[in-house]
């Protein structure tokens, strides 16, 4: 188990860029439907961005190259929100999972399998953890460009789980994922070549409209 304390960096514009050069691309998963929420999670907006489009700019912010947001229930709604959006979010790319209702694993495998030939790694985000952070996303990346032929994945509530960087090396099993399961359990049984990052911020579940102002911080 590799444990990666964070790369002291504070602000995004430090590494904006850096990543990129490195063949890094995200995904970003906002296909779910949000039944337990009773309106998509996706759309929300906390200090004059939705949540997804907040997804997207701090994976640019990052230095992924371009980013793939996968979207299922509400596919035109969301997608229209992404398109009126300009700078940084003008290289995103929307893809649709049809089967969106098979899983969070059935819209990881659309995504990667939407990057291009020359990604060498995938930054994989959710669509509705507000409380993350740039320097959250860049501690990970950073935990990632120190040893790229493995992956890094952010440590919360005793599991690895998103957002978490995967190396090409990884993209034909995630490709093949479906179901719920997602990436969890690759993550698991991998745990001993992971470099785990701390972020006790990921594990902020929005379930209540009243939560996202009380709770969320930028």
């Amino acid at each position: 188990m590799r444990k990666h304390a964070g790369s002291g960096l504070s602000a995004p514009r430090l590494i904006s860029g850096m990543a990129g050069r490195f063949g890094l691309h995200a995904v970003v998963l906002a296909a779910g439907a949000s039944r337990r929420y009773g309106s998509p999670k996706q759309l929300l907006r906390y200090r004059g961005e939705t949540l997804v489009e907040r997804s997207a700019r701090l994976a640019r912010f990052a230095g992924a190259s371009a980013v793939v947001v996968v979207l299922g229930c509400r596919a035109d709604r969301i997608g229209r929100a992404l398109g009126r959006r300009g700078a940084p979010l003008r290289k995103v790319a929307i893809v649709r999972n049809a089967r969106w209702r098979d899983g969070m694993g059935r819209s990881l495998a659309c995504g990667i399998r939407a990057l291009p030939p020359n990604a060498r790694a995938a930054l994989v985000c959710l669509g509705d953890q507000p409380r993350l952070r740039a320097e959250d996303i860049a501690a990970l990346v950073a935990a990632w460009r120190a040893n790229p032929s493995c992956a890094a994945a952010a440590r919360y509530e005793g599991r690895l789980g998103a957002p978490a960087v995967f190396p090409r090396s990884w993209f034909r099993h995630l490709s093949g994922l479906s179901g719920d399961s997602g990436a969890q359990a690759m993550l698991a049984a991998a745990a001993g070549d992971v470099a785990e990052v701390p972020m006790p911020r990921a594990a902020f579940d929005l379930d209540r409209p009243d939560q996202l102002e009380k709770n969320t911080q930028k």
